[in-house]
């Protein structure tokens, strides 16, 4: 069992004591542990082994695949009253509610008494509430075959090591949507190397002996393999000669390598790498992560490809927190984290005053912060810790602190963290409104979304992107992977209409830090280059850029 297989267990029992009204410390218990299980960079079960974990529900996970304490709650609390706690608006107590008054535990049940009327009638929920509750309901039966990016590409690199070892495979590549970065994952894709001359057989029947495979289906030359955890892997075989033309099938979108057809693709030809079938076409090579059927022929015959950002070209990144917020890290395990993975500098940004749920900055701690980072950096030479903040956009616009106590900050991020339910016109204005002081430099995760969680607040981004450009503002991609905010598609418009961008991990432990790789994925799906975004820029440059609009 890998980690977010635990993570969800842990959730679940969390969930499902929470239902009971269980002890609320035994319930924190689980949610941390669910968290700290989630971010363990090493081996859950070498990590047990050396004592650096105690929790004996994940003992037994590790050794029997399943959890005593959860299938004890789950004869005490049915499964499909934790599933609920996953529509957006439906808490504990609601839930609750709902299963006393109406005696019904299963999703199913829930949608039919949103549409009969049963679930308004019930006290304080009203019309507005069962028009919500199936909404989420379609949300959820739409992202259910979904999982995220980050968990997606674990689960493909290890499964990658696990056919690579299979004998008669020469070469494993990944492809699909996992190598062209999308933010959610439904199926794994490969492209596995063999010999030719009778070995393809073997190798597919190899493949369905493959530790944990309960089917194989072949068709067209593609192997699908289905698993315990029902996840589908497809795997195309290819020799050689063909390696090259199966690995651009295998990776980019349907609409792609329809455009690749369409310019008249030989696939009869020997094609041992990907560079041979895009120069057989006259273009050149085109990075996976554009390969969406979105252009990106056009441009490589044109010659006007981007240079896309890559890992080298940057420098700092900003959004993160300490622990004068809701972070882990001290100030100086920061700077010397970040030191030590290649940074110039970074951006210390905890929450404000406004978020209690994140322990925010009181107004009378910025002093002892910012004397705190004035030591480290004297203290430690060759990185640099920047004083931000990432203030909270209250719902009329204004960012949380006065004028005066956030000039004493380097830079500001804007985000929103509250009110999500106000309508398009409402939202724009105060996200607009916002991007009017002058102290804000950067529009933190500018659409709220959490992936396969919760749906982007309504805006108009025409107008957000314009005002951006106008007052030199730059848009965040939240490297978070449960958030990936910007999507990739509006990173892409908001470049043609001249915003720039910043990449930020919103990281809230070191561990954090990666995700900086996974925020570049997303810029890179962007078409961006590395004059797009402010993390290439020196500590210098940034804060020239973050200042402009102030007098």
């Amino acid at each position: 069992m890998d980690k977010p297989a635990v993570r969800v267990v842990l959730e679940q029992i969390a969930a499902s004591l929470a239902l009971k009204g269980d002890n609320p410390f035994r319930i924190r218990a689980f949610e941390n542990a669910a968290r700290a299980i989630a971010g363990y960079p090493g081996d859950l079960g070498e990590a047990l082994q050396s004592g650096k974990a105690t929790l004996d529900i994940v003992r037994e996970l590790l050794s029997r695949g399943r959890s005593s304490v959860l299938d004890e709650l789950r004869e005490e609390v049915a499964p499909g009253l934790v599933e609920m706690l996953k529509i957006p608006g439906l808490g504990v107590q609601k839930v609750r509610q709902i299963h006393e008054h109406l005696h019904i535990a299963t999703l199913a049940e829930l949608e039919v008494a949103a549409h009969d009327g049963r679930l308004a009638a019930i006290p304080r929920f009203g019309a507005k509430t069962a028009e919500n509750v199936l909404k989420g309901i379609a949300f959820l039966k739409r992202t259910i075959e979904f999982r995220l990016f980050h968990h997606a590409l674990a689960e493909a690199t290890a499964l990658q090591q696990a056919l690579g070892a299979l004998s008669g495979a020469q070469r494993v590549e990944i492809a699909g949507s996992v190598r062209r970065r999308r933010e959610v994952i439904r199926d794994l894709d490969f492209v596995v190397v063999h010999a030719g001359d009778g070995t393809r057989e073997t190798l597919v029947k190899r493949l369905g002996e493959a530790p944990g495979v309960t089917g194989v289906a072949e068709m067209e030359g593609m192997v699908t393999l289905r698993f315990d955890a029902g996840t589908p892997v497809d795997v195309v075989l290819a020799t050689p000669d063909q390696f090259g033309l199966a690995w651009v099938r295998a990776t980019g979108a349907a609409a792609h390598w329809e455009e690749l057809r369409a310019r008249g693709l030989d696939a009869a030809g020997r094609f041992p790498d990907e560079e041979s079938v895009y120069r057989a076409l006259g273009l050149t090579w085109i990075p996976p992560e554009l390969r969406e059927g979105a252009g990106e022929c056009d441009a490589a015959a044109a010659g006007t490809l981007p240079r896309l950002i890559e890992a080298r070209d940057v420098k700092g990144f900003v959004h993160c927190h300490s622990n004068y917020s809701d972070g882990t890290v001290t100030i100086a395990e920061w700077a010397h984290a970040a030191k030590e993975a290649g940074y110039e500098w970074i951006g210390l940004t905890d929450h404000s005053q406004s978020a209690p749920f994140a322990m925010g900055l009181r107004p009378d701690a910025i002093g002892r912060q910012h004397a705190e980072i004035d030591r480290v950096n004297a203290e430690v030479p060759g990185i640099r810790v920047l004083k931000g903040v990432e203030s909270d956009i209250l719902a009329d616009g204004r960012l949380d602190y006065d004028e005066g106590t956030l000039d004493r900050f380097d830079f500001a991020i804007g985000s929103i963290h509250s009110r999500f339910g106000l309508d398009e016109a409402e939202m724009t204005k105060r996200v607009l409104t916002a991007m009017d002081d002058p102290h804000l430099a950067i529009l933190g995760h500018p659409t709220g979304r959490l992936l396969l969680s919760r749906e982007s607040y309504p805006l108009d981004f025409e107008a957000v992107f314009r005002r951006a450009a106008e007052r030199g503002i730059a848009i965040e991609v939240n490297a978070d992977p449960h958030r990936l905010d910007l999507d990739w598609r509006l990173v892409r418009r908001a470049r043609a209409l001249g915003v720039r961008f910043s990449i930020g991990p919103d990281a809230h432990s070191v561990a954090g830090m990666a995700n900086m790789e996974i925020g570049l994925g997303i810029t890179r799906k962007g078409w961006l280059e590395a004059t797009d975004v402010w993390n290439t820029l020196s500590a210098d440059e940034f804060l020239a850029a973050a200042r402009r609009r102030l007098p």
